[in-house]
């Protein structure tokens, strides 16, 4: 039986596939928190899917963006690779479709099951407790018609019409709000088919027209007084934005096909291969390959075998991306993809780990080699220093093991010697004496082999002066080695270290610097290859740490105020 420490697993939203020795699939999992939902498995006493467990020997899992994205792709993962454990969802009924049947007045109507009757589907939907309430407002909106063929064709008026749902369409009827307007069997049909606009229209995310509508109908009902009417529908415009479904990586419905990305990773090219389909994300591909087997154009020229000709994009040595052709992308969809792309690649690196892969080894072994650090990186820490206009001063400390984030590690600091300041260099330098100098018995064990402070050669020069000024910390220094990684320019930039999709180079250098004999600093640019993708993500962290707890003490002290 598959045992797992799952203290490492991220805690994002994402799809989990436990696999048997062979590497195929037993079961597919979607979590809101993955560390948290994997855990369950393998907490004492726990009964969930203990036959399938006896033949799992791994897990995998992809990080996305939302909760209802995980959704999706474990809707269609299934219906690919169809693991024999999971039984719920190995058809096409797995979530709830909203089905447009083939009419003049189509019915509006939920369904699991997708067929090929001319009806019209709009795309797969889940939570269906909450979609039937959020079809129930927009029924009050739009009046559409739910009843049967065979009611409809009776022209017999029903409660609907009397209660403000249907306009009595299979009666002729006038509309309700309409004050005894009248119209022609062709107009009805073309009202009609405007109001299914809206309502197709709403469910691909443009839900200004539906908004529109439902402030004309308020303003009607006000006209004639029909006040309890207005008020019903007022409430249903508050609640209509936590309704709205909007999935995190969606493109123009015209994008359909392959985003294929490949990077070195020690000895081996590992690929991320997107499948798209109508601006929906529906398959991810994830495999690594021996670099003695084929470069990066070898392997496009595979893909290109089975998926057809690829739009080849060199980012650099270390990162190749592919496209299907006529695939084109504006700049916020380009930086989306970059962001999914690298999620993928940083949740399958640390998911071959817990397979015994040495990837993590290498990329850290490629640290050590291409910034000459005396010491292997396997514990490393990262310092940010952040403040409101030299108010609120605060430290937050983050820390990886083994290219993993460790969160046991983290530390925040409170800066008291420079209250009223915006001296960095003084912060930082009370920060180092109290993480190195003043430290419990505990955190004395665990010091890193790497420390990294945010910013540029200033930084790096405190450590000097600490030195200078204690024996004791002459000592630590043999121990630990330390480092400042410098944006300079790129702080002004979005896309540091990045190229555009369309091949303009926008990359922005980042610089790394250490101390060489006799504190000479040395100075090194950053490659912005997956190994440095360690360095880079610990500083991220660090950033958003350290400001996270300089928010939560404004927020204290604004509450004690009041």
């Amino acid at each position: 039986m598959l045992l797992l420490d799952t203290s490492h697993l991220p805690t994002d939203p994402g799809v989990y596939l436990f696999k048997d020795q062979y590497g195929t699939i037993l079961y597919i999992g979607k979590a809101k928190n993955l560390q948290k939902r994997v855990a369950q498995y393998f907490a004492p006493g726990s009964l969930r899917k203990q036959e399938m467990l006896q033949k799992a020997v791994s897990v995998d899992f992809l990080v996305v963006g939302t909760e209802s994205e995980s959704l999706y792709l474990e809707n269609n993962l299934i219906k690919k690779h169809k693991p024999f454990y999971n039984n719920m969802l190995k058809g096409w009924n797995g979530y709830a479709y909203i089905k447009l049947m083939h009419h003049d007045f189509p019915q509006v109507l939920l369904t699991r099951h997708k067929k090929d009757d001319r009806a019209q589907y709009i795309w797969p939907k889940h939570n269906t407790r909450e979609l039937k309430k959020f079809l129930q407002y927009l029924r009050n909106i739009l009046q559409y018609r739910t009843c049967t063929n065979t009611q409809f064709n009776q022209n017999n008026l029903c409660s609907d019409y009397y209660f403000h749902l249907c306009k009595g369409r299979c009666a002729g009827c006038p509309d309700p709000l309409a004050m005894g307007t009248t119209l022609s069997p062709e107009e009805m049909k073309s009202e009609y088919k405007s109001l299914l606009q809206l309502f197709t229209s709403f469910f691909k995310g443009n839900t200004k027209p539906v908004e529109k509508e439902l402030k004309n109908q308020i303003e009607q009902a006000v006209v004639v007084q029909n006040f309890e009417r207005a008020a019903k529908l007022r409430d249903i415009y508050i609640q209509i934005e936590q309704f709205v479904e909007r999935q995190h990586v969606e493109l123009p419905k015209n994008i359909t096909g392959y985003v294929l990305s490949l990077k070195k990773i020690g000895g081996w090219n590992v690929y991320v291969l997107l499948h798209f389909y109508e601006g929906k994300l529906i398959d991810v591909v994830r495999e690594k390959i021996a670099q003695e087997e084929g470069d990066f154009h070898h392997i496009v020229a595979g893909f290109e075998i089975e998926l057809g000709e690829m739009h080849i994009q060199e980012v650099d040595t270390y990162h190749l991306l592919a496209f299907s052709q006529g695939m084109k992308f504006l700049v916020a969809e380009e930086e989306a993809l970059e962001q999914l792309l690298q999620g993928f690649f940083d949740s399958y690196v640390i998911a071959a780990s817990f397979e015994g892969e040495t990837f993590h080894n290498d990329l850290l072994s490629t640290l050590q080699e291409r910034y000459q650090f005396k010491r292997f990186p396997y514990r490393m820490e990262c310092i940010d220093v952040s403040h409101l206009s030299g108010g609120w001063v605060s430290g937050g400390l983050t820390c990886m093991v083994g290219g993993i984030l460790e969160k046991k590690g983290y530390r925040k600091y409170k800066i008291q010697a420079v209250k009223g300041e915006s001296d960095d260099y003084a912060s930082l330098l009370e920060i180092l004496k109290r993480r190195f100098l003043k430290r419990s018995d505990e955190e004395s064990a665990f010091f890193p082999d790497i420390f990294i402070l945010d910013g540029g050669k200033g930084q790096l020069w405190i450590v000097k002066k600490l030195y200078d000024e204690s024996e004791h910390f002459q000592k630590i220094f043999q121990q630990v080695q330390f480092v400042s990684l410098w944006k300079g320019e790129a702080r002004k930039k979005t896309r540091i270290g990045s190229q555009s999709f369309r091949g303009e180079d926008q990359r922005v250098g980042e610089k790394i610097y250490s101390f060489g004999p006799d504190f000479k600093i040395i100075e090194t640019p950053l490659v912005y290859d997956q190994a440095d993708r360690f360095l880079t993500k610990l500083r991220d962290e660090a950033h958003r740490f350290s400001n996270s707890y300089r928010k939560q003490q404004m927020k204290g002290d604004f509450s004690i105020k009041k």
